[in-house]
This record gives C-alpha cells, sequence and structure tokens, in this order.
C-alpha cells in the first residue's frame, strides 16, 4: 500500500539564514516582515522566550535587546532559491509529488520500510541543501500531517504504523489542531460536544453531513484511513495576483504613491509572464493606517480593452485608477494593485475599435526580462518606477543573496 510523506522544513526562514550564518545556529532568531513590521519566523530558542508568531517589532524590541535576540529582515529570493532546491532533491524519491507550500510537500510511495526511506530522505535533504527537516507518515495526506506535527516535537520522524496507535493519537488530539478545521468550525464541533478528533470520528456520516459539510466529512474519512484528498501534480489556477507593501515612512504626495504603484505593477506583469497569462482588469486600492484618527481607504477598478501584459501600458491604466481615489492631506501607509481575470497567452478576441498591439511590445517585455533575470531584478526598469525610492520597504537587516547574486556570494576569510 502507497503511504504518504509530508516533508516539511524546521523554522524554514531561520533555516536558511542560519545556513549561511552559522552564528546563528542554537540562538535566539527571528525574521520579520517585508517592512520590519511583525515576527513572521522563529527560531526554537525564540519561540521558548515566549515571542509568538505575528509580534510587532515596536513592542518587542526592548526584550529582543535584553534577551540578545537576532532579528533579521526577510530575505524572500534566498527563501525561493533554496525552497526550489530542496523540492527538487525530494522530487528524487518519488515522481508523485505535491508542492504543498513553499517549505512543505507531500509525497506518495510504496515502500516496505518507510521509516529507513525517512531517514534517507531527512539526510539527503540535510546533506546537499543544509535544510533540516521533519517527515510524517500515514495512510492519508491528513494523517501524514497530523503525523508530521508529533514528528517535530520529537525525533523528526514519525509513522502511523497500526490502527491503535492512530486512535491513541486522536482521543488527545483537540480537533483545532487538525488540518482544515479552523476556528469557527471549532467553536460549532464544541457546541456538539466534540472537543477531541477521536469523538469526531466516531459521529455517523449522515449526521456529519447534515449538520456541516462534506468537506469535513472527507476530512474524517482521511483521519479513518480512508484516503479522499490524491496529490495534485498541477498548481491550482491562479484567479488574481495582488502586489501591494507597506511603506518604510508614511506618504503624502501622489507623485510617490505614482512610483511605488509603478513598481509593484510591474513585479506582478513580470509574474504574470512568466506563467503566460494576461489579466482583463486590474484593481487599484490605497489605505492610510486604520488606528489613526484620519484614516481612509479606497479602490477603483477598470476593465482591460484587451488581455495584456505590457507593463506600460499597465502602469498607465493603473495610474488612472489611482487618480480616481487619491485624496489629499492623508498619510498613506499602503499602495496596490491587483490583476485579475487571466486569459492564456495567445491569440485573444480583439476589440473592433481598439489599436493594434505591437509586436515589438512582447519583444520589449522578453528583453526587459531576460536582462532583469540575467543580472538581477530591477537591473532595467520604467522611468515610471523612480530612482530613489524612498518609500521602500525598510529591510535594514536583510542578508545576501548567496546562491542567486554573483557580487552577494559567501566569502570565507582565513
Amino acid at each position: 500500500m502507497k503511504l504518504f510523506f509530508l516533508i516539511d522544513c524546521n523554522q524554514f526562514y531561520v533555516s536558511c539564514e542560519q545556513l549561511f550564518n552559522p552564528k546563528l545556529q542554537n540562538r535566539p532568531v527571528v525574521v520579520l516582515s517585508n517592512n520590519d513590521g511583525t515576527v513572521v519566523a522563529r527560531s526554537k530558542e525564540a519561540k521558548a522566550l515566549g515571542i509568538p508568531m505575528g509580534a510587532p517589532l515596536y513592542q518587542y524590541a526592548e526584550q529582543f535587546k535584553r534577551e540578545k535576540v537576532h532579528v533579521l529582515s526577510s530575505n524572500f529570493t534566498l527563501y525561493g532559491d533554496l525552497s526550489q532546491r530542496v523540492m527538487h532533491t525530494l522530487s528524487r524519491f518519488s515522481p508523485e509529488m505535491e508542492e504543498y507550500s513553499i517549505d512543505e510537500a507531500f509525497l506518495e510511495i510504496d515502500t516496505p520500510d518507510p521509516l529507513s526511506l525517512a531517514q534517507e530522505i531527512k539526510a539527503t535533504v540535510l546533506k546537499w541543501t543544509g535544510i533540516p527537516v521533519s517527515v510524517g507518515i500515514g495512510s492519508t495526506k491528513t494523517l501524514a500531517k497530523v503525523a508530521n506535527d508529533i514528528a517535530k516535537k520529537g525525533s523528526g520522524i514519525f509513522s502511523f504504523s497500526t490502527q491503535e496507535q492512530i486512535e491513541t493519537t486522536l482521543k488527545k488530539l483537540p480537533v483545532q489542531e487538525i488540518w482544515g478545521i479552523g476556528r469557527n468550525l471549532t467553536t460549532s464541533l464544541a457546541k456538539e460536544g466534540i472537543h477531541t478528533t477521536y469523538a469526531l470520528i466516531q459521529k455517523e456520516d449522515t449526521w456529519i453531513r447534515k449538520h456541516f459539510s462534506l468537506t469535513l466529512l472527507r476530512t474524517v474519512w482521511e483521519l479513518r484511513g480512508i484516503s479522499c484528498l490524491p496529490l495534485s501534480d498541477l498548481p491550482t489556477p491562479r484567479k488574481s495576483i495582488t502586489c501591494s507593501r507597506s511603506f518604510a515612512k508614511r506618504i503624502t504626495e501622489l507623485e510617490e504613491l505614482s512610483e511605488a504603484l509603478a513598481s509593484y505593477t510591474a513585479t506582478a506583469a513580470e509574474r504574470l509572464r512568466e506563467e503566460e497569462l494576461a489579466p482583463s482588469f486590474l484593481s487599484v486600492f490605497v489605505m492610510t493606517s486604520p488606528y489613526i484618527e484620519k484614516s481612509y481607504i479606497n479602490s477603483a477598478t477598470l476593465t482591460l480593452i484587451e488581455p495584456t501584459t505590457f507593463t506600460p501600458e499597465l502602469i498607465s491604466k493603473a495610474k488612472e485608477a489611482l487618480t480616481q481615489i487619491y485624496r489629499p492631506g492623508y498619510l498613506y501607509k499602503k499602495v496596490g494593485i491587483t490583476l485579475g481575470g487571466f486569459v492564456p497567452k495567445g491569440p485573444v478576441q480583439m476589440d473592433l475599435f481598439a489599436k493594434r498591439p505591437s509586436p515589438h511590445q512582447t519583444r520589449a517585455m522578453q528583453v526587459l526580462d531576460d536582462i532583469n533575470n540575467r543580472y538581477g531584478r530591477s537591473t532595467l526598469r520604467l522611468a515610471a518606477e523612480g530612482l530613489c525610492q524612498s518609500w521602500r520597504a525598510k529591510g535594514k537587516n536583510t542578508s545576501s543573496r548567496f546562491t542567486t547574486a554573483w557580487a552577494e556570494l559567501l566569502t570565507i576569510v582565513i
């Protein structure tokens, strides 16, 4: 019988940083969000200090200083590249693989000795990438997820080998810790007297379907050992893409907002060209902090005459939407753009009265992307994106792009 292996990188962002800075090993380390606002990753030593996920930097700055916590800005270029290396390594163990997130993947494998294979997977990923992982094994994806949670708290590997072992675990497991069961569903189950996972799987199928949903019933079947969630070979089709960041400082002028919006639009357009998708509409939003006395939030949506990923055209439309919602006198915290209504790249229905797109547009974007892919993002950019970009997020403590930039390779001094 095939088994599901869930491989999850341990404190992935922190592990990426420790890989190139061994001094961070066995130290309290936190990684901050894009604008150095909140904690998005913690080492186990930082967790032991009681630092919660999502902790605002300004509230915990004194504790970080007192406890000598190493505070780092997020380096998504590094994390993304190391994630690809981990996934490439895992793909050698089975062709049946699902990349569930940047640091998690499911493998489906038929093996007589799952624990030995898990040891091999764990050792190989560590040797080839330097990233430690935990491995959970079960007859379904949901049980593998439960097993992985147990593995993280123990030796790094856990496998459900008997039905008795599964029942013993589920009797102690609160329903809110089950994959896919959120806060609202937990509250609803509690009203029915269901607090443990074992109590949930004892309910009859007809009762679960009547009082809740087919989705919850599938989860129950998975917990009973009946596989209902096959691996997904293809990612879920993207419905929209949003690009937005909080500013390093509050902005009041339309010109600076336009620069930031142009930069975010260019980034979103580049991603869509990689995925060979073209948007049919765009939506722009602006907002201040909701906690100040004079707050403001608004958005505007424009339909594109023809789907396009030509960056200058998208920037022009984005600025048009921005002028509709911009109001002077506000301290803006964020601006962003959402592109949606995607159609595959290729022939599309043309507007009878619209100006014909030039073939040079496609070639220009291809040259732009090729240069930026080779020499680094924003090597070439449109003038509309600005030069100084003083609004850009802080990232004061960002590590080097050790694996993707020649100028930032790790230097060892002997």
